[in-house]
């Protein structure tokens, strides 16, 4: 359990998380326990999202684990990770043990061979059943914008 599986209704988190004990009627004893928990958890949350996990696995098989300890592929979801090892073909992300996607380009196409760069850090988002990241298809796109401006200002089209 962690913060992503807790709700935004109040009353929700009651008993959402075992390690942060929130039910009405908790004891005053113990509220210092609950303040750590709380604690613990948004620095867990705070790790995914800030770079901590490192990647492993084998060839284009990537795993991943995460502090906050992932149980849903909820779209949107977002974690920072960095890769331990160059891509050689397309990749999969295996995250928290939920099972290989595949980890594709905004675009929903698979990034080239040796796109995936040993030590570089990338944002992956749970995009229904894949993990997706910007491996360039922003700036691919801007370039094409760019190219087709220039040629209905100068001509050609």
């Amino acid at each position: 359990m962690g913060a992503f599986d807790w709700s935004q209704k109040p009353a929700g988190n009651a008993s959402a998380d075992p390690d942060v004990p929130a039910r009405d009627g908790t004891s005053a004893r113990d509220l210092p326990g609950l303040i750590r928990g709380l604690m613990a958890a948004h620095a867990a949350l705070l790790a995914d999202q800030g770079g901590a996990i490192r990647t492993s696995g084998l060839a284009n098989a990537y795993l991943a684990r995460t502090a906050s300890g992932l149980t849903a592929m909820r779209p949107g979801v977002a974690i920072l990770v960095q890769a331990d090892r160059d891509s050689t073909g397309s990749p999969t992300l295996n995250v928290d043990s939920m099972g290989a996607r595949p980890w594709r380009d905004l675009d929903g196409t698979p990034p080239p061979p040796g796109r995936i760069k040993a030590g570089a850090f990338y944002l992956v988002v749970a995009n229904g059943s894949t993990w997706s990241t910007d491996f360039g298809a922003l700036a691919r796109a801007e370039a094409e914008d760019i190219a087709i401006s220039t040629t209905l200002i100068f001509g050609g089209i």
